[in-house]
């Protein structure tokens, strides 16, 4: 069995399509032998899937795959084993052990009693044809959901966006099923942040990666000053950051315990007595008159009352997920985290 596996330096990519190469090995039983290593040009599930083709590749080990990317590498197919964290090494270390799994790296094993780990034996992968078929359940019953209007009463409309079939607003008409001001109050500001937002969004001629598009935000914005209210557990690239904001504009960083706030009682992780104050980082920041604030880190909930309190528009740069390398998107790709929460 051939197995391709995305990786950006020595660790499988968190994003599979965004890659520096493909690791190739050939596995025979428990035995693993390295192939071969192939650049990934492009960043589009075609790239990838050529490297794929080329490769004679049958099953690809990945990181976070969008669920059109999974389809139409296994259109191909090619089994996905999705939602893999670790370096070439520990990935290969699995493969020799029998051990490989969906969510491996961020999940734990899959006990015995349910689905086998991936790549004992040449069986199909149990998690991944149950995940099957529950969306295949899930497209059943979405088929029999029916949103009214409600009648011509404002408000009283059902609305699900995600069980919508018709989509309407996507065609630029208005949503029926909402009743919204014929002429919305929008005002100027909105309006300029609104379009610059567009302006980044739609650049074609580099895809931006997300702190380009803050830089380049804030720029055609005409900002002068930003703040960055961080959390102390992400203080390495709060700095970095800050760095790179300060090559143009004056930054203003904020640390989440900046107000002193004694907990009622100590915090028995590393001794803390202190606790996160969001109204006191939004207090400094709107002292100083930011244009805008920047979140990195702050806990859920924290990060609600730093939006409240803020005077200046808020943006999330980076999120913290103790569990996910910081990458929580990557828990709706995994079956074993989903059935968790």
């Amino acid at each position: 069995m051939r197995i391709g596996i995305p990786l950006l330096a020595d660790r499988v990519a968190p994003r599979c399509t965004f890659a520096d190469s493909v690791l190739v090995v050939n596995v025979k039983g428990r035995r693993v032998r390295k192939e071969s290593v192939l650049p990934l040009e492009g960043t589009t599930w075609m790239d990838l899937a050529g490297v794929l083709n080329e490769a004679e590749v049958e099953t690809l080990v990945c990181g976070g795959i969008s669920q059109s990317t999974r389809e139409s590498i296994r259109s191909k197919e090619v089994q996905v084993i999705e939602n893999v964290a670790g370096t070439s090494g520990e990935v290969l270390e699995a493969l020799r052990k029998g051990r490989l799994h969906p969510g491996f790296g961020l999940a734990r094993e899959p006990s015995s009693s349910g689905s086998k780990p991936l790549l004992e034996g040449e069986g199909k992968n149990p998690a991944g044809e149950k995940v099957k078929e529950e969306e295949e359940q899930e497209d059943e019953e979405e088929d029999n959901v029916v949103i009214s209007p409600g009648g011509s009463h404002a408000g009283t409309g059902v609305l699900d966006c995600i069980a919508c079939k018709d989509r309407v607003c996507l065609q630029g008409e208005r949503c029926p099923y909402v009743t919204l001001p014929p002429d919305p109050d929008v005002t100027r500001e909105t309006r300029e942040i609104l379009e610059s937002a567009v302006d980044v969004a739609w650049e074609e001629e580099r895809t931006l990666c997300r702190l380009a598009e803050l830089v380049y935000f804030a720029l055609e914005m005409e900002y002068k000053t930003i703040g960055v209210a961080f959390c102390m557990e992400l203080l390495e690239p709060a700095s970095i950051l800050t760095d790179v904001l300060r090559r143009f504009f004056q930054v203003f960083p904020v640390c989440c315990k900046v107000g002193g706030v004694e907990a009622e009682f100590p915090m028995a992780r590393n001794g803390e007595s202190t606790v996160c104050d969001p109204v006191g980082q939004a207090a400094v920041l709107n002292a100083r008159e930011t244009d805008l604030n920047v979140l990195v880190g702050l806990c859920v909930g924290a990060d609600a009352v730093f939006n409240r309190n803020s005077r200046a528009p808020v943006t999330t740069i980076f999120v913290k997920d103790k569990s996910l390398a910081n990458n929580p998107i990557g828990a709706v790709y995994s079956h074993y985290y989903l059935t968790d929460i």
